[in-house]
C-alpha cells in the first residue's frame, strides 16, 4: 500500500532534483521544503491539511527567501576585458604629446597612449578611456 507521506517525500526529492538541475534561484527548493512539511502533516490524518501546508509553506518560503537569494546570487559587478583598465595607473615608456602617440605599460602589456597634454616618459598616468587599441591617459597628481 502506498502512503501519503511517501508520495509527498517523493515529490520533495523530485523538486530538489529539479532545483539542482536548473537555475531557478531556489524556487523548486522552496517547493521541496513545502513538500517535506506536507509529508509530516499527513500523520494528522486530515485530508486537506497536507495540501494546505504545502501551498502555504511553499508560498511563504518563496516570498521570504527572495531577499536572501538575491543577496547570495548577486555578485559585485566587475569590468571585463579592456574596460577593467579604466582608472588604473600605467607607466609611460615613450613621451606622449597631443600630436603624437606615446607608449605606456600596464599589467605587463604595452599600449599606444594619447593625451591632450604633454606627458614625459618615466612617469605614472591614469587611464581615462580605452579607444580601440589606444588608451586615453592623463597625468596623475603624484608623479
Amino acid at each position: 500500500m502506498f502512503n501519503n507521506w511517501l508520495a509527498w517525500a517523493i515529490f520533495a526529492i523530485i523538486f530538489f532534483v529539479i532545483e539542482i538541475g536548473s537555475p531557478t534561484a531556489f524556487f523548486f527548493a522552496c517547493l521541496g521544503v513545502g513538500a517535506i512539511f506536507a509529508s509530516v502533516s499527513t500523520f494528522f490524518h486530515i485530508l486537506w491539511l497536507p495540501w494546505s501546508v504545502f501551498i502555504v509553506s511553499s508560498f511563504l518560503l518563496v516570498i521570504f527567501s527572495r531577499p536572501l537569494v538575491n543577496k547570495l546570487v548577486k555578485s559585485p559587478s566587475r569590468s571585463a576585458n579592456v574596460d577593467a583598465l579604466i582608472n588604473q595607473r600605467a607607466y609611460v615608456l615613450e613621451e606622449i604629446k597631443p600630436t603624437k602617440f606615446g607608449r605606456v605599460k600596464i599589467e605587463g602589456e604595452e599600449w599606444l597612449a594619447e593625451s591632450t597634454e604633454e606627458i614625459p616618459e618615466k612617469v605614472w598616468v591614469k587611464i581615462k578611456e580605452v579607444k580601440g587599441v589606444r588608451l586615453i591617459v592623463e597625468k596623475t597628481s603624484n608623479e
